[in-house]
């Protein structure tokens, strides 16, 4: 399967980069919010105002729309990821902190992009899974090889840290998933409001520590 999206749909990218964004956008929202099963062209519409005619013009299929939005999609957020400079033996907050201080960047040009991720990870649907399954393993892989980096000696002291970091992933989603559909979500508040979980999730941790030395 290609993951060029150059070569996933060539004629797309002869129209302005400006009309190109709009459309990414607008899929990207109605496929965030509604799920592969559940988006529809119209919806498209309304969130673009490209005609449903253009949308049909570079795009034969449902899934082959959502393929080429996925695609470049996590490629997008995977290059971004790429310029984060996380140094071996960072603290496993900080560096979490950092990946979703990356998260919120990409937003600035792809505002519906950190809830696309979350969906497309999630996205179970026959129809859109062989689209996109290649593509869900290296954009985790790239995440994984981000926090390998850290040092986890706080978190892994428990026998159950595997669930305490699956926590903070799970923390960071129910936040997004809440701020967008409120139609809420700032990249200011969500910082504020994911730090202040993973401040009291580090600060327990601790505490727990310095009481087993005790």
């Amino acid at each position: 399967m290609c993951y060029n999206v150059l070569c996933m749909n060539e004629k797309f990218y002869s129209l302005k980069k400006e009309k190109q964004d709009i459309m990414i956008n607008g899929a990207m929202q109605i496929f965030a919010l509604n799920g592969y099963r559940h988006a529809s062209t119209d919806d498209m519409v309304k969130a673009s105002g490209v005609s449903k005619g253009l949308w049909f013009h570079y795009f034969d299929t449902k899934a082959g729309l959502y393929s080429f939005v996925a695609s470049y999609g996590l490629k997008y957020a995977m290059l971004e990821y790429r310029m984060c400079n996380i140094e071996r033996g960072e603290d496993y907050f900080d560096v979490r902190l950092k990946l979703e201080n990356l998260k919120m960047r990409v937003s600035e040009k792809y505002p519906y992009l950190p809830l696309f991720i979350i969906s497309v990870l999630k996205e179970e649907d026959p129809d859109a899974l062989p689209e996109i399954s290649e593509l869900k393993d290296l954009y985790r892989e790239q995440v994984d090889e981000m926090l390998a980096r850290a040092d986890y000696r706080v978190i892994r002291q428990y026998d159950d840290h595997l669930c305490l970091m699956d926590m903070l992933d799970a923390v960071s989603d129910e936040l997004l998933e809440k701020a967008y559909r409120d139609g809420t979500f700032t990249k200011e508040i969500h910082m504020k409001n994911y730090k202040r979980y993973s401040d009291a999730l580090r600060a327990a941790l601790m505490k727990g520590a310095v009481l087993q030395t005790l």
